[in-house]
């Protein structure tokens, strides 16, 4: 008990220096003290409260001002409660409180430090209430910061809303209009960047939602945890206890902390809000009431003369510097190639040396660029100039857009370019510090060499940035001429049709190869197309015609179709040389294409050239015309066309039947109709032995005779061609006159049917199948003939027995 009596004395003396208790509270250790004083004291060392029935007493900073741990704290409070709660009074109590017990905290330390000695490396319970109690009284800090700038930004918003009510009399503070267009510039740029900071602190607030509802989560979890402690208090110790306490406070203190950073993150948002509200009336205000003057125009030119020549004087000290830059390196690189096992000294320092020569240089080139997109920049002002004041004419404006697009694309190009030299500086920068920190002070010339090199990197990594928002600003300048001329009035219908035939013409004569200083465009192939498909309805209707005609006029019909189909090809080949003429294409590049095709044909199209080339020779050597009767492969019939790929041939059950015309030249190929259209056919007959063969050679040669279609010469012939099975055979050839299958047969019918009347009259039989039947048996078949009657069943009996 003594022990804790002078730890309390200790206690109340340090807090009375520190002037936070009141001069009664150093009087003896009371009944009355020691309850004011439990705040101050670890719990830890007063385990003899509990027995002499004082009430528990554990550390709890700014305990009114916190509900107890067994109500969570909810997520998002009022305004009102969070203002309350980050108060510059209550914070700076809260802060007075952390800080006395913080060294309250630290005395107990150090004091457990000397009693435990030095052989102790273990943290103690104090040491975590201190970096507790640390940590509490930064957030605390961050808090007050947090105050102070939600202050701030409620008299921004305040002062935003003032300006905001003032625009809306349609009036700008110290601007009258007319307004310069360098001040309506002025304003989009700004509308852009408003939009810029607004996508930005929406991404903000979203982001500090998040933070505060992890920090609530995180609030909920270490009260949970403090609960389960004490109702584990058994087991636990008291220092236990306070620790958890003090992670509580610390995880609460973060939640408000947290909630503070929302409320700004939102005050920001409502900030760029208002400032895009602002700047949108701003540019509404100006509308239409810009002026660009002559004299505004030669402003803008000469600022451009001025950093011309700002430019040329850069580039002109950087040409002497990259002179001595470069001398610097030779010397360097030539007395290291002349010292033998040259140290790594030797090395940065040619390096270092280049480096620093090429940032000279590549500033330089950096420079160059933009002295060349001044003369571009300064035409564009001009030509806005032109459009504002209504001087350009209509496809002057449009050659603009289009030149002014080719000059941004080139821009962007330049852009992603530097943005891949900044990638690859970055990653040399990352290496070069690597190399530093590798070093750690061992080696201090080569760490000079190389902090060297970093600066160069770093000046490169500048140069570069810098070219980047040039870039940005010589591309805003030119879209600014295109948002011109694209902001102007509507056109009219005569404008319209104007600029539909210019976008038409500019369509028709886009150049699509170069073959032979030759532009082929699209008008040309458009119209060698056309060309070639009127071309082809004009020969396939002057080819039919022809071969309508020719008959008329005594020409054959084989050969009349013939002709229509050689005309038909050298028209088609003659309207396809002239479309390629017309095109302007010269007949030169067949020369290559030639083989190419070749060697198509030759693998890909072997069947279909060949084919198509004994088309050609079927016409030319006519084997077989149109109107022949051709037997190809057991298959009869009439050619009924020739084509390029394939001949038509119609039988006599009227079907076509397609057949390749190679199989014409390659194949055994029978023509009845080549020479004329007379044909000899013949009918086979036979008759029942012992008839009167000279009646039936008289008989068979009158048939034919007296058959009409029968030709009287030569005269029909009759032939006894062989002793048959079962009837004696004869054959009449006769010769007929006949175009197609279906007349041949009907001729042949014609004499059957005569022969057939002539032999029924002649009672000449015409013989059929007989067979004989030879039955060998044991004995005689008895046979009987019983009148008309039917055979008995004995009768068949023994006639089954025989056989």
């Amino acid at each position: 008990m003594t022990e804790f009596y002078r730890r309390l004395l200790l206690c109340l003396c340090v807090a009375s220096f520190a002037g936070i208790l009141p001069p009664e509270a150093n009087a003896a250790p009371t009944e009355q003290n020691l309850s004011a004083t439990q705040q101050l004291v670890p719990a830890s060392n007063v385990p003899n409260l509990r027995d002499v029935g004082q009430p528990e007493a554990v550390f709890s900073p700014n305990a009114a001002s916190r509900p107890d741990a067994s109500n969570p704290v909810a997520l998002v409070s009022a305004e009102d409660d969070l203002a309350a709660e980050t108060s510059s009074a209550v914070l700076e109590n809260k802060q007075e409180e952390v800080a006395a017990e913080l060294r309250v905290a630290m005395l107990q330390e150090k004091q457990e430090a000397e009693s435990a000695g030095n052989d102790n490396d273990q943290p103690s319970a104090d040491s975590s209430r201190v970096d507790l109690l640390k940590q509490i009284d930064v957030v605390i800090a961050q808090q007050q910061s947090a105050t102070s700038s939600n202050e701030d930004h409620d008299a921004q918003v305040a002062s935003l809303k003032q300006l905001l009510t003032r625009l809306a009399d349609g009036k700008i503070e110290d601007k009258t209009p007319p307004y310069s267009i360098v001040f309506q510039d002025g304003l989009k740029e700004s509308v852009r960047n408003a939009n810029t900071r607004l996508l930005s602190a929406e991404s903000s607030v979203v982001s500090a939602r998040d933070a505060a509802e992890t920090a609530k989560l995180e609030s909920d979890d270490r009260a949970r945890t403090l609960r389960q402690l004490k109702e584990t208090s058994t087991s636990a110790t008291e220092n236990e206890i306070q620790i958890a306490e003090l992670e509580q406070k610390l995880a609460e203190e973060m939640l408000v902390l947290r909630r503070q950073e929302l409320s700004i993150a939102e005050a920001n948002q409502t900030i760029a809000k208002l400032q895009l509200e602002i700047e949108e009336e701003k540019l509404a205000i100006v509308g239409d009431h810009i002026v660009f003057t002559r004299e505004m125009l030669e402003q803008k030119l000469d600022d451009f003369d001025l950093r011309e020549i700002e430019l040329k004087q850069q580039v002109a000290r950087l040409k002497n510097e990259l002179h001595f830059a470069e001398r610097r390196w030779m010397a360097a690189r030539q007395e290291t190639d002349s010292t033998p096992n040259a140290g790594p000294e030797l090395t940065e320092r040619v390096d270092s040396l280049k480096v620093a020569q090429m940032t000279l240089q590549n500033h330089s080139s950096l420079i160059n660029q933009q002295l060349q997109r001044i003369p571009i920049l300064k035409k564009a002002w001009e030509r806005r100039f032109l459009v504002v004041t209504n001087q350009a004419e209509r496809k002057e404006r449009q050659a603009w857009v289009e030149e002014t697009e080719q000059q941004i694309e080139q821009i962007e190009r330049d852009r992603r370019a530097r943005q891949f030299k900044l990638d690859e500086l970055r990653v040399n920068q990352s290496n070069v510090e690597a190399k530093i920190d590798a070093i750690n002070g061992t080696n201090p010339a080569v760490r000079r060499w190389l902090e060297s090199k970093r600066d160069s990197l770093a000046k490169q990594v500048e140069f570069y940035n810098s070219s980047v928002i040039s870039l940005d600003n010589a591309e805003r300048t030119l879209r600014r001429l295109n948002n011109q001329i694209d902001g102007e009035p509507g056109r009219s219908v005569s404008e319209i049709i104007e600029d539909s035939w210019d976008q038409t013409q500019r369509v028709w004569n886009y150049e699509l190869a170069n073959i032979d200083d030759t532009s082929l465009t699209v008008g040309k192939v458009c119209s060698s197309v056309l060309l070639l498909f009127i071309g082809f309805m004009l020969a396939r209707w002057f080819s039919a015609l022809l071969g309508r005609r020719l008959p008329k006029w005594g020409v054959e019909e084989a050969a009349a179709h013939a002709i229509e189909s050689l005309t038909f090809y050298a028209l088609l080949i003659t309207l396809g040389l002239t479309a390629l003429r017309y095109a302007n294409v010269p007949l030169t590049v067949f020369t290559f294409l030639g083989g190419a095709v070749a060697i198509g044909v030759g693998f890909g199209s072997q069947n279909i050239l060949n084919n198509f080339i004994s088309g050609l020779i079927l016409l030319a050597e006519r084997p077989i015309k149109v109107g022949d009767l051709v037997s190809v492969d057991g298959t009869l019939g009439n050619v009924t066309t020739i084509g390029a790929r394939s001949t038509q041939i119609r039988t006599g059950e009227n079907q076509d039947i397609i057949v390749p015309n190679s199989k014409f030249l390659e194949n055994n190929v029978t023509n009845l109709t080549r020479r004329d259209d007379r044909l000899r056919t013949s009918v086979t007959i036979g008759v029942a032995y012992g008839s009167n063969l000279d009646s039936v050679l008289r008989l068979l040669a009158r048939a034919a005779s007296e058959q009409s279609g029968v030709l009287d010469r030569p005269k029909p012939m009759v032939w006894f061609n062989d002793f048959g099975d079962n009837a004696l055979v004869f054959q009449v050839h006769f010769w007929i006159q006949a175009k197609n299958v279906t007349q041949m047969r009907m001729i042949e019918t014609g004499v059957r049917l005569k022969i057939d009347s002539m032999f029924r009259e002649a009672e000449i039989v015409i013989a059929f199948p007989q067979r004989d039947l030879h039955i060998q048996a044991s004995r005689p078949i008895d046979l009987r003939l019983v009148g008309s009657n039917a055979p008995s069943q004995d009768d068949l009996d023994s006639i089954g027995d025989a056989a």
